[in-house]
């Protein structure tokens, strides 16, 4: 029995020292992976480019100027004339002056609104006949007589109109005439204007009320397009200059209001369409679309010039003075180093932006790198245990050997004697 065991025992320790053996094989294995990828991440790190800080000097270009009288010319490029006797250079110069264009916005929550609304209207000066002999006016054959306050209806008309048009109200009352049209309208004019139109000098300017037209932009009172107005005259001759495509450049039906100093247009039909457009009907001046408007105003531009130049260099090669093709003058050119303040701040936002994801990229694959080297720790330290193991398991081994050898002798010798 004691040589059973003993072999069984023997057996038992072979077999363990083989699994040792090979979990060591597998840990070395593992541990040659992690360097591997140890390698490769000192290799990504190797690679790294480090992010190099913008230089004012590379956004630093020489500026050449001049004063013409009237502006600062600023010369944006310069290129060199080949076989021409009087002009050695092609030169683009530029200043900035405001112009008077039109422009078009979209204005949000514009809250129109729509109700009965004074008018200013013109009549053919032909259509105003005056008679002596009865001291009466007439417009296209309807006398007009003085405004009447105790007539209710004439003042109802009068008070809108004085309301809409406070120029109106300047107008001594005595002055003011009036007469119901073809329509059945209620008119007012002034005896002066009557007068210009029967002079011949004028046509008539003359005011009523009409229903259903546009009232309120927000809170900014809405009147119609005053021809006889010389600033609204100039300001709508740009618009459609500069907008022919739009339809405020083929209606007549255009309305105006004041915000903030400013004059704007708009047509009818899109004051209309505007407000109509509120989803909820109870509520009609909610969640309006957004309405195109108009309007005119002086707009810093560049303005920029090609043309052939002789261009006085000095012995360094910088340009001194400059004479254009098309004049006698000669300009004294004024030097300035000039810094793209804006390319330069955008090319630091750029370079802070590269650092970070630089340095980002360097605390990344050294966390990685550490994690790798306390993987390869813990596997050494399991090598160290396996190592012991396989130590023990030898010793175990050789003795369990000599016993059995021992065993064997004894038994074979009894055999013998």
């Amino acid at each position: 029995m004691g040589m059973a065991a003993s072999q069984a025992r023997y057996l038992g320790l072979t077999a363990r020292k083989t699994n040792v053996e090979y979990e060591g094989q597998q840990v070395n294995q593992a541990r040659m992976a992690l360097a591997k990828e140890c390698a490769n991440t000192f290799s990504e790190l190797i690679a790294l480019e480090v992010p190099t800080a913008p230089s004012t000097q590379d956004y630093t270009t020489l500026q050449y100027s001049y004063e013409d009288g009237t502006n600062t010319e600023t010369i944006s490029n310069m290129t060199e004339l080949q076989n021409d006797p009087n002009y050695n250079y092609m030169v683009t110069h530029y200043h900035f002056a405001e112009i008077y264009k039109g422009v078009k916005s979209l204005k949000s929550n514009p809250q129109v609104t729509f109700g009965d609304k004074s008018a200013k209207e013109t009549v053919s000066m032909n259509s105003v006949t005056y008679d002596e002999t009865t001291d009466t006016y007439s417009v296209d054959g309807r006398a007009l007589s003085k405004y009447d306050s105790s007539v209710q209806e004439q003042k109802d008309v009068y008070s809108q109109i004085v309301k809409d048009y406070p120029d109106f109200v300047k107008t001594d009352v005595s002055e003011v005439y009036t007469y119901t049209n073809s329509d059945g309208k209620i008119c007012f004019t002034t005896k002066s204007d009557l007068k210009k139109a029967v002079d011949g000098s004028a046509d008539l300017p003359q005011y009523k009320l009409v229903e259903d037209v546009p009232d309120y932009v927000g809170n900014s009172a809405v009147l119609p397009y005053d021809s006889t107005d010389s600033t609204q005259k100039t300001a709508l001759e740009q618009i459609r200059k500069d907008f022919p495509s739009e339809s405020i450049a083929e209606t007549d039906q255009i309305y105006t209001w004041t915000f903030q100093g400013k004059t704007y247009f708009a047509t009818l039909e899109d004051l209309r369409t505007t407000a109509q457009s509120a989803p909820d009907p109870t509520k009609p001046t909610e969640n309006q679309n957004k309405l195109n408007q108009y309007d005119a105003e002086g707009v810093k531009t560049k303005v920029e010039v090609t043309e052939k130049a002789f261009v006085d260099l000095d012995n360094s090669g910088r340009p001194q003075s400059i004479k254009y093709e098309d004049s006698s003058i000669v300009y004294s050119l004024n030097t300035e180093t000039i810094t793209d303040e804006a390319a330069y701040n955008d090319a630091m936002n750029q370079y802070q932006y590269a650092m970070a994801n630089y340095e980002k990229r360097i605390r990344d694959i050294n966390a990685k790198t550490e994690k790798i080297q306390e993987e390869d720790r813990t596997l050494e330290l399991r090598l160290r245990q396996l190592d012991t193991e396989q130590e023990a398991l030898q010793t175990e081994l050789e003795a369990v050997k000599k016993v059995i050898d021992k065993n064997i002798e004894s038994t074979f010798k009894t055999f013998e004697s």
